[in-house]
């Protein structure tokens, strides 16, 4: 079980930090991202996207917090990693079907199942104090 705690740890860290990158680049620079993702630069989609982009910063601090209390073996953090793949995997049909954008979709469908499996697998044995 111990590598499935170490996997759980490095896959919440890491999503931490994409979500935290996406969501500062759709704050800093709104048309940056929109062209980094292929996506054209419409007037009025400012607003939406610096929105996205402070719900990306706000998941990133739910995912550190889930690895913060799973590095503490709190069942709380398990229980955070698992809401953080849900949140992930009902993004993937609604990029798709507001997008209309497979690629995008999968990569979702993809992160959240990588994050699901550890967290599902992942037991919440306390710590031994000694």
């Amino acid at each position: 079980m111990k590598v499935i705690r170490v996997a759980l740890l490095v896959v919440l860290g890491l999503t931490a930090v994409i979500q935290l990158v996406e969501g500062v680049a759709s704050i800093a620079d709104p048309t940056g991202m929109m062209a980094g993702l292929g996506l054209a630069m419409a007037p009025g989609v400012e607003v939406p996207i610096t929105f996205l982009g402070l719900a990306m910063i706000a998941r990133a601090a739910v995912t550190g917090i889930a690895l913060w209390w799973s590095m503490q073996r709190k069942p709380e953090g398990v229980f955070l990693a698992r809401f953080t793949a849900l949140t992930i995997l009902l993004s993937a049909p609604v990029v798709y079907w507001r997008l209309h954008r497979p690629d995008f979709a999968i990569g979702d469908l993809l992160l959240g199942v990588i994050v699901l499996v550890p967290a599902l697998l992942a037991t919440n044995e306390p710590k031994v104090s000694r």
